[in-house]
Order: structure tokens, then C-alpha cells, then sequence
């Protein structure tokens, strides 16, 4: 069984528009941005230094809430990308309790499968871990912008 963890760290010297975080405007899901590292096992399977980590975390969480026993694959589109290219990020489906990771950018294909508990785990941990970051730093919750 493969391991799984989504590592983030916000970019160090960002700074939010106080109206926009009282107002909880839209436009913060694409400024709140930070480096996303994946590994799977101990292989970096995708790397962005630069990722919407907001809007990220706001369409798992939607994904999460709508789909909570994750019967649907999910798929994660920036409003900053082209859609057409494919998803930045996708966890598709291949079996029971079988998942596959893949992403336009991914630094190798995943031809292995994870269980549904390791793709949840990660997931549930990015989701928790962003929060805190978030309520800490900016006083903002992901679930603000999420539209379940």
C-alpha cells in the first residue's frame, strides 16, 4: 500500500487585502497562493512553487462534502489554467478501494493504485492543516468560499 501526503507551505511574504478578507471576496482563492509538494512514498509526484492552495482546498472540501464516501473521482481545475489541458490534479477511481493520482504536471506517471483510507487521510490532513494555517494567519476558513 502506497503512502500519501500532500505537503503546503503558504507563500512567506503574502499579504491579503483586509476588505477583501472581511468581505470574504472571491479573489482571495487565487491570492492565497504556496508551494503544493505530493509524494507518494518517497517520490515527489507533483511540484508547483506557485498553486491557488485556496481554491485547492476549497474544491476538496467540496468534493469531501458532497461526495463523502468519495464514489466519484475528483478533479481539480484553477480559474488560472486552461481547462482544456486537463485537470491540475485528479484522483480517479480504478477499483473498489484502489485510486490513482494524476495531474497535467505530475513529475511521473502513477501507474500503482493507494486506498481510499491513504487518499482520504491526505486529503482530510491537507483540509485541516490549511485551516489552521488560514484561521492563524488571516482569520479566513476555506469552508467560507465553498459552495456545497
Amino acid at each position: 500500500m502506497k503512502s500519501l501526503a500532500m505537503h503546503f507551505a503558504l507563500d512567506p511574504i503574502l499579504t491579503l487585502d483586509k476588505k477583501l478578507v472581511r468581505q470574504k471576496n472571491g479573489k482571495l482563492l487565487t491570492d492565497v497562493q504556496g508551494e503544493l509538494k505530493i509524494m507518494l512514498e518517497e517520490s515527489c509526484f507533483f511540484h508547483e512553487p506557485s498553486l491557488a492552495l485556496l481554491e485547492l482546498g476549497v474544491s476538496l472540501k467540496t468534493w469531501r462534502t458532497r461526495d463523502p464516501g468519495a464514489a466519484q473521482r475528483f478533479e481539480y481545475f484553477t480559474m488560472e489554467h486552461d481547462e482544456r489541458e486537463g485537470p491540475i490534479l485528479a484522483f480517479i477511481k480504478k477499483g473498489e478501494d484502489e485510486w490513482q493520482l494524476f495531474s497535467i504536471w505530475q513529475e511521473f506517471e502513477h501507474k500503482d493504485t493507494v486506498s481510499l483510507n491513504v487518499l482520504l487521510g491526505a486529503v482530510d490532513q491537507y483540509l485541516s492543516e490549511l485551516e489552521e494555517l488560514l484561521m492563524n494567519r488571516f482569520r479566513i476558513r476555506y469552508s467560507d468560499f465553498a459552495k456545497v
